[in-house]
């Protein structure tokens, strides 16, 4: 009887250790990621289950990374549904820094979603001694929603997109080559990039967990505006524990807050309510990025229209008459705002400006004319749209990466043929259009 008890005592033991496996989900053979219908072949199915069973396997560190995560969801979900992006790609956190805001890699990347220092000031985080938005949960995840964006209007597919944010759009443009953008299905085999396949398995080892412990504990809250004020400070007016507190927020490096503009400050699950409630509603995107309300395009005293019709380069296209937005325009011309904004390589929030030309067709691949010198101030987006150009094939001609940098005036932009890689960087005098 004794031995039976000490059975018993042991198989329970067995079953309920924090060192044994969770019930492990299993990878299916055919799943969805963003808008994508993923076929999964049996060999990329046995990687992914042996990434699924590898996270999953010591139950007490897969809960602990799942609970955290889990707080930080709510706040993540909102960002992401504001900016358009996917809600799949939130796993993607885990991923990266397993929601540790502090987190840094050997390549110095750093925070929830993994920045380095120079494509998080692209994106207009704040980082210098006394602010590193990388670490703040809100300011980093739009940022991630709009460089993830941003290699969306590269692809035109959300899977190399998603390549494209390990890799760089230029890494990942020259990975997968010639790929046809806007496929709703993709099959997913021993071939696809390992980054891919490592976030498929993170989105099916937390998704059921998480979805159930939102549901089941407390979720962090936000006081809207610090500025100026100390982490000490805010702590005695929501009832927070002080270091509890700055555990949420340390993405702040001196002892009081900027007062240059909104920092919302994350706040522990129990904070006061009505301490919350005194905290004016701010927008948390990046300030350097944010756009303030378009007004509703209508004619003004002058009677112009919203915007003049205009054939350049061959194409379709407006030129607006006042500033508006992507949605306006769409609205306006009865078309889709998601394909006017991908004819034009920009974000959903970008803003459109007057003077400047929008197509209303997919641009061309190649220029019309073979060459262009930089002028003053121009950048690959702006070349792009002056001739008509995709971007993304403006940028693999030329071996550029980003389409907003900042060219060295001279240069010399090929437009219809790629740049050959042994010919190095011709430049004339700024004020010579260098075109033939």
């Amino acid at each position: 009887m004794k031995q039976l008890l000490l059975l018993v005592l042991w198989l329970l033991s067995a079953l309920y250790g924090g060192s044994q496996p969770l019930t492990t989900p299993r990878v299916p053979a055919k799943m969805t990621f963003a808008d994508l219908t993923l076929h999964i072949t049996e060999g990329a199915r046995r990687e992914i289950q042996a990434d699924v069973d590898a996270l999953t396997a010591n139950k007490r560190f897969f809960m602990a990374k799942a609970e955290r995560a889990a707080l930080y969801m709510p706040l993540v979900e909102k960002i992401f549904a504001e900016e358009g992006l996917p809600d799949d790609f939130k796993y993607l956190a885990i991923q990266e820094s397993g929601f540790i805001a502090d987190a840094v890699s050997t390549s110095q990347a750093v925070g929830f979603w993994q920045f380095k220092k120079e494509t998080a000031l692209e994106m207009g985080l704040r980082v210098d001694g006394k602010v590193d938005e990388r670490q703040h949960i809100l300011a980093a995840s739009r940022a991630a929603a709009r460089y993830l964006q941003q290699n969306n209007f590269y692809f035109n597919n959300w899977l190399y997109a998603l390549q494209a944010y390990q890799m760089g759009a230029g890494g990942a443009m020259q990975a997968l080559g010639e790929v046809k953008g806007g496929q709703k299905k993709l099959t997913i085999d021993k071939k696809t990039y390992w980054y891919v396949k490592k976030s498929l398995a993170h989105k099916i080892a937390f998704e059921d967990i998480i979805e159930e412990l939102k549901h089941t504990q407390p979720t962090l809250q936000v006081y809207a505006d610090g500025r100026g004020k100390t982490l000490q400070q805010i702590a005695a007016e929501t009832n927070s524990n002080p270091q509890e507190l700055a555990s949420f927020n340390t993405w702040l490096k001196t002892r009081k807050i900027p007062d240059d503009k909104a920092y919302p400050v994350i706040l522990p699950a129990g904070a006061q309510p009505a301490m919350l409630a005194a905290s004016p509603p701010v927008d948390t995107r990046p300030a350097t990025t944010a756009l303030p309300p378009a007004a509703p395009p209508a004619t003004d005293e002058l009677n112009l229209p919203p915007f003049n019709p205009i054939r350049l380069n061959g194409l379709q296209g407006v030129i607006p008459n006042r500033p508006m937005t992507i949605d306006q325009l769409a609205e306006l011309l009865t078309t889709d705002a998601a394909k006017l904004a991908r004819y034009n390589d920009l974000l959903p929030h970008n803003r459109l400006e007057p003077g400047q030309v929008y197509y209303t067709q997919s641009k061309r691949n190649k220029g019309l004319i073979y060459y262009h010198t930089v002028r003053e101030g121009e950048t690959p987006w702006m070349i792009a749209q002056n001739y008509g150009i995709k971007l993304t094939k403006l940028l693999k001609m030329n071996r550029l990466e980003n389409k907003n940098t900042l060219l060295t005036p001279g240069l010399v932009l090929w437009l219809r043929k790629n740049k050959p890689a042994g010919v190095a960087d011709d430049y004339f005098p700024a004020n010579n259009s260098g075109e033939k």
